[in-house]
């Protein structure tokens, strides 16, 4: 591995003129180490945003390299041999994304210091706003039923409005969309949507207690808030130690991850689905087979008890015949009956199924005659 010799002003010069992760990208360093050196020889590091300012031509803060420090001197770096992409290993997915982000050259995730040519959501908003100013509190500026729920006093509103007109432009050069669902707009993500809002947030100070609950007044605290609906919860970005201009990479960072996830577990859910109707539809068949089976069962066993049924009546008969030929008892009478007996007995025999014209009709398993079936 070959190695590189910085004087301390020379890796000084090197951190103000480009990029740690191109940094890290040329070294064999990760980001912790990375800041530990820079904390033992007392270098000052660029601001948040420093390099989308830079790229946009606005004003940015330099911090001078501090003359009082005593310790070493010097420091060696590794090179990174050609194909090695350690790095991404110790950087979290996201982390990866978010660098792509940044480093992306055709991508302006720089909030301006003036609304110009704001995008038509931004505008609409402005005229729902301000056709609506009547139901604004005297505070706050926005209102629910706008195309973007964006929520700030008037000296929080402008910035609030330039914040998310570079989220959306920077989110439609990524290739995602905008569309308006119950009068609300929702960024789409993979074909997933998302809810997404900035308001000022408030502090909640308690009145004087002269009932027995505790009643609040909520006084504007000059701190932006950018919320995402995820799920059934909500992810927020914040002012805090970076102002939320500087977060927007961070912003889309995130909800590019979460709209990858989201559509990971739609395709799964609906792949569940897909296996859960298959599943259904072969259970359904065979139910339905079954079924079939068990009526030609059945109409197969009702036969062979009616084709027992008749020769159980065929031996009643013949059992008649010779006792009536035994004791000379045979009559005009009732030979006319045994010749209708055997009739119908064929009649009923599965096996004969003779007709009987006066028999039509009559259900054969039940033996039941229904007048409306004849007439």
């Amino acid at each position: 591995m070959n190695n590189v010799n910085f004087k301390r002003k020379d890796l000084y010069d090197l951190i103000w003129s480009t990029p740690v992760t191109s940094i890290l990208k040329k070294y064999v360093l990760s980001y912790t180490e990375f800041k530990k050196i820079c904390t033992q020889m007392d270098i000052p590091l660029p601001k948040a945003g420093h390099w989308e300012k830079l790229k946009a031509g606005k004003e940015i803060e330099f911090f001078e390299l501090p003359i009082d420090y005593k310790g070493a001197d010097e420091i060696s770096l590794t090179l990174r041999e050609e194909g090695d992409d350690s790095l991404k290993g110790k950087l979290s997915p996201e982390e990866v994304l978010r660098d792509e982000i940044e480093s992306d050259p055709s991508l302006d995730i720089v909030v301006p210091d003036k609304l110009t040519k704001p995008h038509k959501l931004i505008v609409e908003t402005k005229t729902a706003h301000f056709n609506n100013e009547n139901r604004f509190s005297k505070n706050f500026t926005g209102y629910l039923r706008s195309p973007l729920s964006i929520s700030a006093t008037k000296d929080n509103y402008n910035r609030a409005l330039r914040i998310m007109d570079t989220f959306i432009k920077a989110m439609e050069q990524r290739g995602h969309l905008f569309q308006l669902t119950n009068e609300s707009v929702q960024v789409v993500i993979y074909g997933e949507e998302f809810s997404i809002a900035i308001r000022e947030k408030n502090k909640r100070i308690p009145k004087p207690k002269t009932n027995s609950w505790q009643e609040y007044d909520y006084i504007p605290s000059g701190i932006l808030v950018f919320s995402l609906r995820i799920s059934y919860h909500n992810i927020e970005w914040a002012d805090g130690r970076q102002p939320l201009e500087n977060q927007v990479s961070k912003i889309i960072a995130k909800l590019e991850m979460k709209g990858a996830e989201e559509r990971a577990d739609t395709l799964r859910r609906e792949k569940e689905r897909e296996i859960r109707d298959e599943q259904n539809r072969i259970k359904k068949i065979k139910e339905e087979e079954i079924e079939q089976e068990l009526v030609k069962f059945k109409q197969l066993k009702l036969k062979a008890e009616r084709w027992q049924e008749a020769c159980q009546i065929r031996a009643y008969l013949v059992d008649i015949e010779a006792k009536a030929t035994k004791e000379q008892l045979i009559t005009e009478d009732l030979t006319e009956w045994l010749k209708w007996a055997h009739k119908k007995v064929d009649w009923y025999d599965p096996n004969i199924e003779a007709k009987d014209p006066l028999m039509e009709g009559v259900d054969k398993v039940n033996l039941t005659f229904k007048k409306s079936s004849y007439y």
